[in-house]
């Protein structure tokens, strides 16, 4: 039964692969928390936690040394610049279980694993299709530079697919499309915006709301990720070594932007207009979501197997708005 440490195990991407992981009685999961609250949430989940942090990664690190049957750690905390520490470390981990390895007679076991969950902001905002095998992803001869709330991303994939790093790891890389599910909280935002309209007395005769006017995005629903990183872990050590460029866009559907957000209105009692006006200044978050990003999965698809399984954000616009409204009441 394969172990798996997860990093952002409390959060909302990380916590749906703990969980998808969980269900499919097929692994044992170790999660990182922060504080002992944070501990005792995950073992209410049947969740094994790890009390620490990447700054403070004792923890961690002894538990990777001590349990050799953890084969994969995820990355899914999304954390500027601890990210490239946890390469760091992992890497040492990493070097230090083959040494173990050798030490037995057994110079060939079986490197640590490590995915690191990206996303696919890093292409920028461009109406023409993305490919994830376009290595120039935040160089100068890409299309579109990546969005700024994700602009240190590029670097770090590179670092997570270096020869220096791949030498003591298996490394893999999964970008999802931007979320959906579980709250939806990323969306918060221009629901608000939308639902302080519906809420006035009276109701303006236009909303306008700062999400670029004329995107086309990729969405992907919280629970069809995890499953995209539970088919990844599983394949992780077969496409090791094989020349397959370890890069994966998870994509469920492309919609427009505008077409949910009048979705959410009508979800939210909202009858006048609507106007998408673009992000304000400063505002990374409205211009991450509103980046127009055309993708696909289909190297997900052939080499993982793997198929997102919700309709859409926009099919199930009356759920996903309800479901935000009631985490906010």
């Amino acid at each position: 039964m394969p172990h798996v440490l997860v990093f952002g195990a409390t959060g909302t991407i990380g916590n749906a692969i703990a969980l998808t992981l969980l269900r499919s009685g097929l692994h044992t999961v170790y999660g990182l928390a922060r504080s002992p609250a944070k501990a005792s949430g995950l073992s209410k989940q049947e969740i094994i936690p790890v009390l620490g942090s990447i700054s403070q990664p004792d923890g961690f690190l002894d538990l990777l040394e001590k349990h050799p049957e953890i084969s994969v750690v995820v990355d899914a905390a999304a954390a500027y610049g601890e990210s490239a520490k946890l390469v760091e470390l992992l890497v040492g981990a990493g070097k230090k279980r083959l040494q173990g390895w050798e030490r037995v007679g057994a110079p060939s076991g079986p490197k640590l694993g490590y995915i690191y969950v990206s996303g696919m902001w890093v292409h920028g905002d461009n109406h023409d299709p993305v490919s994830d095998i376009d290595a120039s992803v935040g160089t100068a001869a890409a299309k579109s530079a990546p969005a700024k709330m994700v602009a240190w991303r590029p670097e770090l994939e590179r670092l997570v697919l270096s020869s220096s790093t791949r030498e003591a790891l298996d490394t893999a890389i999964a970008r999802p499309a931007c979320t959906y599910g579980n709250g939806s909280a990323i969306w918060g935002g221009p629901l608000s915006q939308v639902l302080s309209a519906a809420r006035s007395d009276p109701p303006p005769e236009k909303v306008q709301v700062t999400l670029a006017p004329k995107a086309t995005v990729s969405l992907i629903h919280v629970e069809d990720i995890a499953t995209g990183i539970e088919a990844l872990i599983g394949k992780l050590p077969l496409l090791a070594g094989t020349g397959v460029y370890p890069v994966f866009d998870f994509v469920g559907h492309v919609e427009g932007l505008k077409a949910i957000m009048e979705g959410a209105a009508r979800v939210f009692g909202y009858e006048g207009d609507l106007e998408l006006i673009g992000p304000a200044e400063g505002d990374v978050v409205s211009e991450a979501i509103g980046a127009s990003v055309v993708g696909d999965s289909g190297r997900a698809k052939s080499l993982l197997g793997w198929q997102a399984k919700k309709a859409g954000m926009l099919h199930g616009i009356d759920v996903y708005a309800s479901s935000w409204l009631a985490g906010i009441q």
